[in-house]
């Protein structure tokens, strides 16, 4: 699994959750339309996974929040972003083990 999978996710996942943020934060304003983070995967030059990437970001076409939505959202994306800060760091451990064992 490479690096740039990982961090690509925590680029997505931070975007994510800042959006979920500001649709939380605008549930009572007035006329709000909420935002809606569209992602997709990343493919290299060989065809194969590379990561993930912002495509977008849309808005609704209704006014409000539904705030059990967005609650739920945030909680998904605290989850995946854990996720994959725990696989830089194994990453890291793994190249940081390697990197001994060759010197």
């Amino acid at each position: 699994m490479s690096l740039a999978i990982s961090t690509s996710g925590l680029d997505v996942n931070q975007f994510r959750m800042n959006s979920t943020a500001h649709n939380i934060a605008n549930a009572n304003t007035e006329n709000f339309h909420s935002q809606q983070v569209v992602s997709s995967e990343s493919v290299s030059e060989k065809n194969t996974a590379s990561g993930t990437s912002v495509n977008e970001v849309k808005k609704s076409s209704q006014t409000g929040v539904n705030l059990s939505s967005e609650l739920t959202d945030m909680k998904k994306d605290e989850v995946v972003y854990k996720a994959n800060a725990k696989a830089v760091q194994v990453q890291n451990k793994t190249m940081g083990s390697l990197l001994d064992t060759v010197a």
